[in-house]
């Protein structure tokens, strides 16, 4: 490690102290002559003793915040830097869903017979074969925090609207629909959530209706209704293509680094979608061509550092609906994106072994 990121935590530590201090020492140094003067009113408040109390505060504090913090860099400087790449890998194999996971199956049981009850019932007005599509279907889900989505196309003469199309769907499940797990029913803005409890927790299905647009040779491309459920947004309607959204395929360690990732977001709740995730990193790979960095612990930080650089400006759009901007939200939230990526990479240039907070929560 370098003498300037030894000296790092002691100049931290020295500023702080002295700030500290020095305020501190002022504050009491100013209550001690305000208390005299009531005594003594002829007595005039003296700025040069406020002052050069203030300075010896600083000078002590400096002093003592230097010597702390030079403690930390010793410490620091004397870690052994651990395998952080073998750990992670671990850890993402440990959080990753199994398909196993005797509550995955069950939820995926019931995801087969509401298939299958939709197929039978609405045989006339699909405009294809309802199928589960989302993160458990890619191998990218957390074990303990999965749903299961299912798209449900109808024809584009199914229904006169998109609306009516939602609305009779909610309606069948509300009218038809029963589990002994089953809680809850609830209209989601753009898919029907049917909720569970399971040992205690709630799991959920999403029903994903899109009506099929009325275009030649189209079986995949169609329109998503929209519920704002909002006194100042009318319900509207979205385009869509499932199989567009199915194409994009991630390698094997991309799915590792979005499970990583998607466990950061979790944890420390930063405030972007797993959609644009999983379009970011497949931005930084292609960004970085011809210079990926062979080590997994580098490749979270290359898609961090991408992140950090890129989160305030970059325009990404969904792969199924150019208007569908993912990166338009707050920018707030943009700028806690970048401050939570930054103290990953100045903690990592500090203290190597320090990525493991936020990435190891076994």
């Amino acid at each position: 490690m370098s003498n300037n990121k030894i000296e790092q935590k002691s100049i931290k530590y020295a500023k702080k102290g002295a700030l500290i201090f020095g305020l501190s020492n002022a504050l009491i140094n100013a209550i001690h002559q305000i208390n005299l003067i009531k005594d003594n009113p002829e007595q005039k408040f003296d700025w040069s003793k406020l002052l050069k109390a203030g300075g010896n505060g600083a000078l002590l504090g400096g002093v003592g915040g230097a010597f702390v913090g030079g403690i930390v860099d010793s410490n620091n400087a004397r870690k052994e830097r651990l395998n952080t790449s073998a750990i992670l890998s671990t850890v993402v194999s440990n959080i990753r869903l199994d398909k196993d996971n005797p509550i995955y199956k069950k939820l995926s049981i019931k995801s087969n017979r509401i298939i299958n009850d939709l197929e039978i019932d609405f045989n006339n007005s699909l405009g294809g074969s309802p199928l589960k599509i989302g993160s458990t279907e890619d191998g990218t889900s957390l074990s303990d925090s999965f749903d299961i989505d299912i798209s449900v196309p109808f024809s584009s003469k199914s229904f006169n609207s998109t609306s009516e199309m939602y609305n009779t769907l909610y309606e069948y499940f509300n009218e038809n629909y029963s589990d002994k797990d089953f809680i809850k029913l609830r209209k989601q803005k753009k898919s029907i959530g049917i909720i569970y409890r399971i040992n205690g927790d709630d799991y959920k299905i999403d029903v994903v209706p899109y009506k099929l647009s009325n275009t030649t040779n189209n079986k995949t491309a169609g329109y998503l209704y929209v519920n704002n459920n909002s006194l100042f947004k009318k319900d509207s309607y979205t385009k869509t293509d499932i199989i567009s959204l199915k194409s994009i395929k991630l390698t094997i360690i991309q799915q590792k680094l979005l499970i990583a990732l998607k466990s950061w977001k979790k944890e420390y709740s930063i405030p972007i979608s797993s959609h644009l995730l999983k379009m970011l990193i497949i931005d930084a790979f292609e960004f970085n061509k011809g210079n990926i960095p062979k080590d997994f612990t580098k490749k979270i930080l290359m898609i961090i550092t991408y992140i950090e650089e890129n989160i305030m400006y970059r325009r990404i759009t969904s792969i199924e609906n150019t208007n569908n901007i993912l990166t338009d939200f707050d920018e707030s939230d943009k700028l806690l994106i970048k401050k939570e990526c930054n103290n990953i990479l100045n903690d990592y240039k500090y203290q190597p072994n320090s990525i493991l907070k936020y990435f190891d929560f076994l």
